[in-house]
């Protein structure tokens, strides 16, 4: 008979674990209690505050929180956004509280997010004192580097980032775009799905209009969905055959390196219906209206007036019909 092995704990182990709680104890004496089983052995010690707790703040919030092992040891929120701050509060009372104000965000914290509406964010940030302890990330899409150089100031500019996450972050599967590449915020969204750092704004500003492809993307699919249940397809199978085709196809391109799109499109059997559907779009100058809105929307994000088109609606007809839709 095999005998089995009893395994204990280290004392050292032990040692870590109760720091760690007597630690996150004293951070959230003023919130209550915290369950220490809750606590990661090996969390840093830095601090995260959000000022402006929206959409995307909010699913960075539970991106960290769902971590194995979280970055930080603390997250302070503010009280704009009330009820989403109390929500995360109370779903991961271990890690987050609820801050008076904003300025108590920024006292408490080391890495501090704006996450607030661009109209409110130059305001909103000339209020706070910032310091040379601060590392200060904009989720702000519209406020300029040298803008925020000023109103973060005296925090280093070269710890002032700018970051364009998307939502998938609260799942581990975001996007996000930043600069410059200050290393430790690099890490905290490589560890919420795939971050591309650059060194320069102007290359960020670029690659800041493939985001706003989202909205197509998801509108592709309702029209494909939509076809379905016009073919008499109930509308439950046809959601998710959907999704999936969507998201099978998208698998190989997901860590793309220079060549992989033009290789998965090359692959396309010849005269098969993959390669009719790519024909037949490039034909309709469906690729050519892609880039005249990325073109569109790059001069909205570099603040410049886009250039005037005159734009021809697609149409088809059955062959032989003088005129009316595709049928």
């Amino acid at each position: 008979m095999q005998r089995r092995r009893c395994h204990f704990p280290r004392i050292d182990t032990l040692v870590v674990g109760g720091v760690a709680c007597l630690s996150r104890l004293l951070l959230q004496s003023k919130a209550g209690l915290a369950s220490c089983s809750a606590i990661p052995l090996t969390m840093s010690a830095v601090t995260y505050g959000f000022v402006g707790v929206g959409t995307m703040s909010g699913a960075i919030v539970r991106g960290v929180c769902t971590l194995s092992t979280p970055p930080c040891s603390a997250i302070v929120l503010s009280p704009r956004g009330a009820d989403k701050s109390a929500a995360l509060a109370k779903e991961f009372p271990a890690l987050v509280t609820v801050a008076a104000n904003n300025q108590e965000v920024v006292d408490k914290c080391d890495v501090i997010f704006i996450g607030v509406l661009p109209k409110h964010a130059e305001e909103v940030c000339r209020e706070l004192k910032f310091s040379e302890r601060h590392t200060v990330v904009s989720l702000v899409s519209t406020a300029p580097m040298s803008l925020l150089h000023e109103i973060c100031a005296p925090a280093p500019a070269a710890n002032i980032v700018r970051a364009i996450p998307l939502p998938p972050v609260a799942k581990h599967r975001g996007a996000t775009i930043m600069t410059p590449p200050v290393s430790a915020i690099t890490t905290l969204f490589d560890l919420l799905g795939t971050v591309v750092a650059v060194e320069t704004e102007a290359i960020m500003k670029k690659m800041m209009t493939v985001s706003a492809l989202m909205g197509q993307f998801y509108a592709q699919q309702r029209a494909t969905q939509q076809w379905l249940q016009d073919a008499g397809v109930e509308a439950d199978d046809a959601a998710k055959w959907t999704g999936a085709v969507f998201h099978c196809i998208s698998y190989d391109s997901a860590n793309a390196s220079a060549h992989t799109f033009n290789e998965l499109v090359e692959e396309q059997t010849a005269g098969g219906i993959n390669e009719q559907v790519v024909r037949e779009f490039t034909e309709a100058g469906v690729y050519d209206a892609l880039r005249d809105s990325m073109d569109a929307i790059n001069a909205r994000v570099e603040g410049r007036e886009a250039p005037k088109l005159n734009k021809v609606k697609y149409s088809s007809t059955l062959e032989g019909e003088a005129s009316g839709g595709y049928k």
